[in-house]
């Protein structure tokens, strides 16, 4: 049997509220309203529709859909999905004019304030039994629920649908950290609440591939290449894989041997100081046309002393490193030689930001 969409709930909620004045209408109607309109958040005879189900057969990118989705669930808070701010009532307003209330904003059940501060809840069950009864002219205080469960705003929209779940109830009043009453969450919520931000997710990363398309086509025109590399600490057989990159790149480009030479160096020892000194960072390279420019970042400790780092010899290396052949202490001075700039900056606690280049066709040798 296909669903119930909600705007046929409220049509048939719509019918009986108008033929609300014939007692045996109502009666002979009720049934079928319970099974059509959404339940109060307080009220428990009326169970609730239940969550969509996801089908378990589903394809590769259907499982990545969801698997995102439910990371929206987690990330997201019922402040960022209730109706707010809510439509209410208070306790000394008739049933009929809840009635008239509920017939204009299209909603079946409305909170009840006293005092501006929540102590009910009238649902359309609430209307029909007091119709049934001939009291639809009495106050909300005598009719309401009193008995609300309610959910925080910042609660997590996994939470809410555990609470929609567990107590089958088809909305919730949402009160902030002071008990204020602050808005109404119905599961339609959050599904408008998911949609929407799987739409603003999407037009991101599309304005995010089309930027990155553009910066590509304007790097090949410039004819630059961008590489990143991810250095662990302690990562020693990974030391050099950097550097014979930047040798292929530059010698499929016909760069002078001694330029590519330096190049290279540069990258190994920054590589190989991030493995030796830090807790691991990364280095970016960017090749042009005119020159290599290599950025280290670690993320600490940092270096105590730059002065006595850039003096020949001077190491902190542990034995493991001196034991493996590195550690010599010769790594900021050699990076420095080589480079046509550099600079150095770093700070204890923080890390360490390295950045040297070379211009790709200087006639001469620094080595």
């Amino acid at each position: 049997m296909p669903p119930i969409l909600l705007h046929d709930k409220q049509k048939t909620a719509d019918r009986v509220m108008h033929r609300a004045g014939n007692t045996k209408r109502v009666k002979n109607l009720r049934a079928k309203l319970v099974g059509v309109t959404r339940p109060p958040a307080s009220d428990p005879k009326e169970p609730a529709a239940p969550m969509p189900v996801v089908d378990k057969k589903l394809n590769a990118g259907e499982r990545r859909q969801t698997s995102f989705v439910q990371v929206l669930v987690f990330e997201l808070r019922v402040r960022d999905a209730m109706t707010s701010p809510p439509i209410t009532a208070v306790t000394t307003d008739t049933l009929r004019s809840i009635q008239n209330l509920m017939k204009a904003h299209r909603i079946s059940g409305v909170p009840i304030l006293g005092d501006d501060v929540l102590v009910g809840l009238i649902s359309i069950e609430d209307i029909i039994n007091a119709l049934d009864e001939g009291h639809i002219n009495d106050p909300a205080e005598i009719w309401m629920s009193r008995k609300i469960v309610t959910l925080r705003d910042h609660f997590s929209l996994v939470r809410a649908v555990a609470e929609f779940d567990r107590h089958g109830y088809g909305r919730f009043p949402v009160l902030d950290a002071n008990n204020r009453l602050v808005g109404v969450i119905t599961r339609g919520d959050i599904t408008v609440c998911l949609m929407h931000q799987l739409e603003r997710r999407a037009e991101e990363a599309a304005a995010k591939e089309a930027a990155l398309v553009a910066a590509r086509t304007a790097d090949e025109k410039a004819h630059r290449i961008v590489f990143n590399t991810h250095v662990k600490s302690g990562d020693f057989e990974s030391a050099g894989k950097l550097s014979q990159r930047i040798r292929e790149v530059l010698r499929a480009r016909s760069i002078a041997p001694e330029i590519l030479r330096r190049a290279a160096i540069i990258a190994y020892e920054a590589e190989t100081n991030i493995i030796i000194h830090s807790l691991g960072g990364r280095i970016t390279t960017a090749i042009d046309a005119i020159k290599i420019r290599i950025r280290a970042v670690d993320e600490g400790p940092g270096i105590e002393s730059v002065e006595l780092a850039m003096q020949e010899g001077w190491s902190t290396a542990g034995p493991l490193a001196r034991e493996l052949g590195f550690g010599a202490g010769m790594g900021l001075p050699n990076i420095k030689r080589c480079a046509d700039e550099f600079s150095i900056q770093s700070e204890l606690g923080s890390g360490t930001r390295l950045e040297a280049a070379v211009f790709l066709h200087k006639a001469e040798t620094k080595l």
